[in-house]
């Protein structure tokens, strides 16, 4: 696949994509009328969605009890960059981890592998929502024995950002190193590995040198179902952590449409662009798009 038709590809996507959010948002906001203005109605939200994109810089949201109108660029900023740290720090950590992880895990002997493997299938059997709870409760008991606070539990006023971003990496932690071992244990069974062996070469050797690569470029092209796992993740942790982030402002404007829509695009992206420029990766490594 050309580079050029890749982006072609992906220029198209993106604008369905941001076309059927309109739709479905518009559709969502007119449920309220009847069957015979619903048509009318979505086409209206439509029209202030487009009549919106041509001006954004005028936009404004509603803010606190009184109602204050406030620029919504300006209102966007804070949680926004905040929930895009944690999530860009937890895959940089996630991605990172997972790699190093199964490298070593490969290294081990057989019967240490499946005990590592099994360990790891337990905790993700583990609900998100019972594991965070466990972590808030053990962080508590641990203040109360000890008197020393390693994190703040929940957030408050202030951005808080150790806890949030190891809770949301744990569980996509978990099932990145369950993707990239078993795409270790397919590559190391091709022909290439064997006549590497038979050359005498180490098995930390073969795969840093050539297992590794093939994999890391497997990883990049399927990220994306890494990204949205991540994003329920923080969803989850911003009402629990009682974090005041991008989902949360979310939230807020639901009853909003048109500010809905922008934020919707806002999220939307930033992992759109991240995922297409792993893909292309992938391209010039494989020459081919590896999701296909």
């Amino acid at each position: 696949m050309s580079i050029r038709f890749y982006l072609r590809k992906k220029f198209y996507q993106l604008l369905f994509t941001i076309i059927l959010m309109g739709i479905i948002v518009a559709f969502s906001a007119s449920l309220h009328t009847s069957k015979v203005g619903l048509f009318h109605s979505v086409l209206e939200q439509i029209k202030i969605f487009g009549h919106n994109f041509l001006h954004l810089n005028e936009m404004t949201i509603q803010v606190g009890i009184s109602s204050t109108e406030a620029p919504l660029w300006g209102y966007l900023k804070q949680p926004y960059v905040y929930s895009f740290s944690i999530l860009s720090t937890s895959f940089i950590c996630i991605f990172t981890l997972g790699i190093l992880f199964s490298y070593g895990t490969y290294l081990l002997s057989p019967q240490m592998r499946k005990v590592v493997k099994e360990c790891l299938f337990l905790l993700q059997s583990i609900p998100d929502v019972m594991f965070i709870f466990a972590v808030q409760l053990f962080i508590i008991w641990l203040y109360k024995k000890t008197n020393i606070l390693i994190v703040d539990p929940v957030a408050g006023f202030e951005n808080i950002y150790v806890l949030p971003i190891l809770v949301v990496s744990v569980l996509p932690g978990i099932m990145l190193f369950q993707m990239t071992f078993l795409a270790i244990e397919e590559e190391s069974k091709k022909t290439y590995v064997e006549f590497a062996k038979a050359k005498g070469l180490s098995n930390g050797w073969i795969l840093l040198r050539h297992i590794l690569r093939n994999v890391v470029v497997t990883l990049f092209s399927n990220s994306h179902f890494l990204f949205w796992i991540l994003i329920s993740n923080l969803l989850v942790v911003e009402l629990l952590f009682n974090i005041h982030g991008y989902f949360k402002l979310l939230y807020t404007v639901s009853n909003t449409p048109d500010v809905f829509f922008v934020c919707l695009i806002v999220l939307f992206l930033p992992f759109f662009f991240i995922e297409a420029v792993f893909n292309l990766v992938a391209i010039k490594v494989t020459g081919k798009e590896q999701s296909q």
